[in-house]
Parts: C-alpha cells; structure tokens; sequence
C-alpha cells in the first residue's frame, strides 16, 4: 500500500463531473443541431416547392388574365374602335416574365432540395456516433472513474488508519 501516490481524490471527482456535465452539454447541443437539420430539410423539401408551386399557379392565372384582357381589346370589329393595346402587351410580357421566372425556381428548388438533403444525411452519420458518445461512451467512463473513486477512498482511509 505504500507505493500508491495519490494526491488529490478530489480532482479525479471533478473530472468525473466534468465527463457527465459533458455529456449533457454534447447531448444538448446535438439535439439543437438535429432540429437546425431537420428545419432545413422541411424548408426545402416542403416549404420552398409549396411556396413556388404556389407562385407559379399565381403567375399562371395571371397571365391567362393578362391574354384575355389582351383578346378582349383586340377583338373590336373595327380597328378605329380598338382602345390601344400597348398597356396588355406589357402586362402579358411581364406575366409571360413572371412564369418564366417561377418555372426557373421551381426548378432550382428541386435541385437545391436534393443537394441540401444529401449535406443533411451527410451530417447526420457523424451526429449519430457523437450521440454514442454522448449516450454510451462518456457515462460507461464516468461509472468506471466513480468505482474507481470509491476504491481510492476506501484505499485512502485504510492508509490513515493503518498509518
């Protein structure tokens, strides 16, 4: 028993807090990344395809509006009696630019939505074994010190009573 050098029971206690306390923060902060993820998935997925799907029906109805307005003006009998058109041509052109544009980020949308999902599974495989760690891991090695603790105690009052 004389050949131990223990100094400080004490610290080994500390860093056994300090494993479990890491644990916690490790797990907390997974489950705040793990919601960041699946937020982001739901955005692009679902949020961003909803939203232009919606802009493109928008834009459609828009410019069958704009092309009837159009057909409306230039179907007078006589060409003295046509209002002037130039203010439905513009406005069926900017419809017209409308759907382009909405078609164009519909399309990007998907794109986006497959790239942003394979980043989002990427990142889950790494969270998952720093969730072992969190789960298995750290509290296996905090019980293993805290037996080890309690033995260094028990060691410590045996040396004083014996010594």
């Amino acid at each position: 028993m004389s050949g131990s050098n223990v100094r400080s029971i004490d610290a080994l206690a500390a860093l056994h807090r300090g494993i479990l306390h890491l644990s916690e923060d490790w797990d907390k902060t997974l489950q705040e990344v793990r919601t960041v993820v699946h937020r982001t998935q739901e955005t692009f997925t679902n949020t961003q395809p909803a939203y232009w799907r919606h802009q493109h029906q928008l834009a459609e109805r828009e410019l069958t509006e704009a092309k009837d307005n159009l057909a409306r003006k230039r179907s007078v009998v006589r060409a003295s009696d046509r209002p002037a058109a130039s203010e439905a041509v513009a406005r069926v052109k900017k419809a017209e630019q409308r759907m382009r544009v909405c078609e164009e980020k519909r399309q990007a949308v998907r794109g986006w939505a497959n790239e942003v999902n394979k980043a989002c599974d990427d990142l889950l495989g790494p969270l998952a074994d720093v969730r072992d760690q969190c789960d298995t891991v750290l509290p296996q090695a905090a019980r293993e010190l805290a037996i080890m603790i309690d033995q260094l105690r028990l060691y410590a009052e045996q040396a004083k009573e014996s010594g």
